[in-house]
């Protein structure tokens, strides 16, 4: 293990820490500067912000919003939340496929059921879900953004057909951040898709496993046609703890045995890869968050990373490799393979410049 960061936990060879002369990653550095404004008053303003954005979705239609829920704790947290503090009507949705930890099932039934909520679940065609996710494990090293992105899709259709016009989302940088470089989710996009799995899309597969094209997403969008995707987390900020606290009054449990998106088996897969890689997973970001927020110690965090993150070879390995039907020569090379060599549009200066002016205009609006 190379160097690690003298606050949180983060070791410096993975791609983006960048230690300054100091020994601090650019993610301490960046949570050091935040401090610096009076967090408080910040906080303040994103809850009055948040509160206006509902004030907007409350009494439009048959639902008000719609929930991915996966059962996991923050999409479990957030509908809870928008039900009984924010009085909203929400139409969850659960996507299934077919590696769904029976814990996170049962999270969601005994939820929905509690807040008297509408649940649509949708769960793909196994044979074609498993030929996507084979692609991008043989040719990115990761196979997560078939469904990252098969989830996106149906969210944003579901939202059309139930004229909803906001996708609650559960990512949240202070609880669940992700690594620059390190997780495909926060690099993917329809041209890092398209390079990927265009030889095994049809027409029709094009408009049901894919988000519409930028362009006609981004005149609807401006338009003020396009659902849009609120952040709850970021907006309300709960540690951590505070999540846990309130599922647990609520009989939320944990899936059995997983620390970080429990929700899907596969994940300890994903942080199997992540660590032949680069010798973390996404666990160390998470414990690094809470140790940046002051929730635990850089020690504790360390102890625990190291014992819970899966360098083992995880136990649903062979059903997952008899699922990719791939040896396990075949999955040694292909976690070899790095994401980031397959071309995205994300990391574009038109992309983003496009997105500050989408944002610009939903701000304006009063939308977010």
């Amino acid at each position: 293990m190379s160097e690690r960061c003298s606050l949180c936990i983060l070791p410096a060879d993975l791609p983006g820490v960048d230690l300054g002369g100091n020994g601090k990653c650019k993610y301490c550095r960046g949570a050091e500067s935040d401090r610096g404004a009076n967090r408080g008053s910040h906080s303040k303003r994103t809850r009055e912000r948040f509160e206006k954005i509902i004030r907007c979705l409350h009494g439009r239609g048959k639902y008000d919003c719609l929930v991915p829920l996966s059962g996991g704790k923050e999409s479990s947290y957030i509908l809870y939340v928008l039900v009984k503090e924010f009085d909203l009507r929400p139409l969850a949705f659960n996507f299934n496929n077919g590696f769904q930890h029976v814990d996170a099932v049962r999270n969601i039934e005994r939820l929905v059921d509690q807040l008297d909520v509408d649940l649509v679940v949708y769960r793909p065609q196994q044979h074609f879900l498993h030929k996507l996710m084979r692609a991008f494990l043989s040719k990115a090293g990761e196979f997560c953004t078939p469904c990252n992105m098969l989830i996106s899709a149906t969210s944003f259709r579901l939202a059309q057909q139930n004229g909803i016009r906001a996708i609650m989302s559960g990512n949240a940088m202070g609880t669940d951040p992700g690594l620059d470089g390190v997780s495909p989710a926060l690099y993917y996009d329809r041209r890092y898709y398209l390079n990927i799995a265009s030889g095994l899309l049809g027409p029709r597969d094009r408009e049901y496993y894919m988000n519409p094209p930028y362009v006609r997403t981004a005149i609807r969008r401006f338009l003020g046609l396009e659902a849009q995707v609120i952040n709850v987390l970021d907006y309300l900020q709960p540690s951590l703890q505070e999540i846990h606290d309130k599922l647990e009054s609520i009989g939320w449990k944990r899936p059995a045995g997983e620390i970080q998106h429990g929700d899907c088996l596969l994940n300890t897969v994903k942080d199997h890869i992540m660590c032949r890689k680069w010798g973390c997973s996404e666990i160390s970001a998470m414990y690094s968050v809470l140790v940046r927020n002051g929730e635990m110690s850089r020690e504790e965090a360390l102890k625990r990373a190291t014992n819970e993150e899966h360098t083992a070879v995880p136990s649903i390995l062979p059903e997952f490799l008899k699922a990719m039907d791939m040896t396990e020569s075949e999955f040694d090379e292909a976690c070899k393979k790095d994401f980031r060599e397959i071309p995205n549009m994300r990391t574009t200066f038109v992309f983003r410049c496009a997105k500050m002016v989408l944002q610009k205009v939903e701000q304006l609006r009063g939308r977010r």
